[in-house]
């Protein structure tokens, strides 16, 4: 799983405006990589962790998302327990 950093509302503006550069570009493989970059927030973690039935035990690894914010507020341990 890649390292899950935080960042700041200006970060996140600017890999949104270079992942859609990417898109218009017609690189949607490299728009959807950039976007993955930016922290999924915490309580939506936290649901798809409450239905992993649904989504899969796999599912932040296998698309990688960054999950800095739930460890910020759940604790590092947040996906295990």
């Amino acid at each position: 799983m890649p390292v899950s950093q935080m960042m700041t509302q200006n970060e996140k503006c600017e890999i949104i405006y270079k992942a859609d550069e990417l898109d218009k570009q017609g690189k949607s493989e490299e728009c959807i990589k950039m976007l993955k970059r930016i922290p999924l927030p915490a309580y939506m973690a936290k649901f798809i962790k409450d239905h992993m039935e649904y989504f899969g035990n796999d599912f932040f690894e296998k698309y990688g998302f960054n999950l800095a914010e739930a460890e910020a507020e759940y604790g590092t341990d947040w996906l295990t327990r």
